[in-house]
Formats: structure tokens, C-alpha cells, sequence
């Protein structure tokens, strides 16, 4: 398939086939969900020699792992809440905010979860979701990493030869969840 840069359409051109695109991306998303889920529903993957449905979509329809992950997840979440599925064809709802609604989702709830979800971002969904369901605190602890040296304490080295010190290994990127509107765990 041969694609190049639409650099001939006009302004307005380029805009009304961009809307087209991504709708149509929308709904083919959700085609590819309902598909899944009927695929894994009559485990299909298996009478074709792979031992999971994420495999199958990485080796066989050559999904990213994360692509396959979290298509699975909302196909599954599908099956067993049937109207999310025209909610992410329209763009009321993302895969994101699908997987996050997911484990919370239930028979009583989802009705006015999927509908307070409608639209809303990923961080607005995760807010929404510990107003609904707070996570509990999380105990206060500071302690040394095993091994770490102090921060002023300079490195050792033989004072006749020239050593060159290594990079310290990047630290992690800080992890920050929200617990309840007012509380975050850091």
C-alpha cells in the first residue's frame, strides 16, 4: 500500500477528510473489538495452534503488545457489558478509559458509570473513579535504598590514576496516583 502526505488537498479538504479518518478509525476500532470478543468467546486461537489470544494478535494480526493488551481487555469488558461497544464507535468512550472503567464495572453501576465517563479524558476518568471507589492510605515510609551511597560522600578512587565514573542509572520515573479528590500517593 502505497500512502503519501495529502499535501495537494486544499485546507478544507484536508480537514473534512481528517474528521472522516478519525471516525472512521472510531468505528473500525470497535469492529476489531466486537471481533475479538467473539473470537475469544469461542476461543478460536486455540484450533489455530497459539495458546492465548494475545499471541495470536501479535503474531497473527501483528498488533504491538501494548495494542493487543489493551484491545483483549476492553473485548472482554465488552462481552460482558455489551453498551460500551457503540459508545467507543461514536467516541463517547476510549480504550483507556474502558480498561480503567472495567474492574469497576458492574450490573448496578454501569449505566451511571458509562455515562458519567462519556467524554471525559483518562486523568478526568481515574478522578471520577476514586470519587466512586477511594483507595485506602498507604503507609508513610522513607528508608535507604539497599546499597546506595550517601549524596555527599565522594567517590573512591587510587589518587595516581585517572578512572572515569559511570553514569548513576536514570532514576524511575516518580509514580503518582490519585487516592481520593484530595489524596495522592507519591
Amino acid at each position: 500500500m502505497m500512502i503519501a502526505i495529502p499535501s495537494h488537498l486544499s485546507d478544507d479538504e484536508l480537514v473534512a477528510r481528517l474528521r472522516a479518518l478519525a471516525q472512521g478509525e472510531r468505528e473500525a476500532t470497535a469492529l476489531l473489538i466486537a471481533h475479538l470478543a467473539e473470537f475469544d468467546g469461542r476461543r478460536l486461537y486455540l484450533g489455530a495452534g497459539f495458546s492465548s489470544l494475545f499471541t495470536y494478535c501479535c503474531e497473527v494480526l501483528l498488533l504491538s503488545e501494548p495494542a493487543a493488551y489493551n484491545r483483549i481487555e476492553v473485548a472482554r469488558a465488552v462481552m460482558r457489558f455489551p453498551p460500551i461497544l457503540p459508545m467507543l464507535g461514536e467516541g463517547l468512550l476510549s480504550l483507556a478509559t474502558v480498561r480503567l472503567l472495567a474492574p469497576h464495572l458492574t450490573a448496578e453501576n454501569q449505566q451511571e458509570l458509562l455515562a458519567e465517563a462519556v467524554r471525559k479524558s483518562k486523568r478526568a476518568v481515574e478522578e471520577m473513579l476514586v470519587r466512586h471507589f477511594p483507595r485506602p492510605e498507604v503507609p508513610f515510609s522513607v528508608r535507604r535504598l539497599p546499597g546506595a551511597r550517601p549524596l555527599l560522600e565522594p567517590p573512591r578512587s587510587p589518587p595516581s590514576q585517572h578512572v572515569v565514573q559511570a553514569l548513576p542509572a536514570p532514576a524511575r520515573r516518580p509514580v503518582v496516583a490519585t487516592l481520593t479528590p484530595e489524596r495522592y500517593e507519591v
